[in-house]
């Protein structure tokens, strides 16, 4: 198999998308039982480009300098043409490309890189996710 951590920003961006997802859909199934629909709508609350970004700027201050240059990295890569719309939504698309990069990386490292994911990430995903449930706070079902 391929070492994907030689692959290119984009490749390591869609894997890293992918596993953020998975963590964000375990951690809300983990709070009760909601429907899909409500579900959908905090799972995105949390993963659209501009949560990730914020995410990525709280957790910079605990990055490694390796994780720092695979940020950088992640954010030089340039969006495609459908993501561009002015030049915040760009600066977010960076970040949140980045941060998808970052995920990848350390969902590459096996158990050492997820207890690092985990390290540096509970603390500001725990409180993404407590934002998205409350605003869209219904209870929950029983049974």
């Amino acid at each position: 198999m391929t070492d994907l951590r030689a692959r290119s920003i984009r490749t390591l961006a869609w894997l890293g998308d992918v596993e953020f997802e998975r963590e964000v859909r375990y951690r809300l199934a983990s709070r009760g039982d909601y429907p899909t629909d409500r579900l959908d709508a905090m799972k995105t609350g949390v993963v659209r480009a501009e949560a990730q970004a914020r995410l990525l700027e709280q957790v910079l201050p605990a990055l490694h300098p390796e994780e720092l240059e695979i940020v950088r990295r992640g954010r030089n890569a340039a969006p495609p043409a459908a993501a561009r719309g002015g030049r915040r939504r760009t600066q977010e698309y960076r970040a949140a490309t980045a941060f998808e990069v970052l995920v990848a990386t350390w969902c590459l490292h096996g158990d050492s890189g997820r207890a690092r994911l985990h390290e540096v990430l509970d603390g500001p995903l725990t409180v993404a996710i407590d934002d998205a449930v409350e605003a869209h706070a219904r209870r929950p079902r029983r049974g």
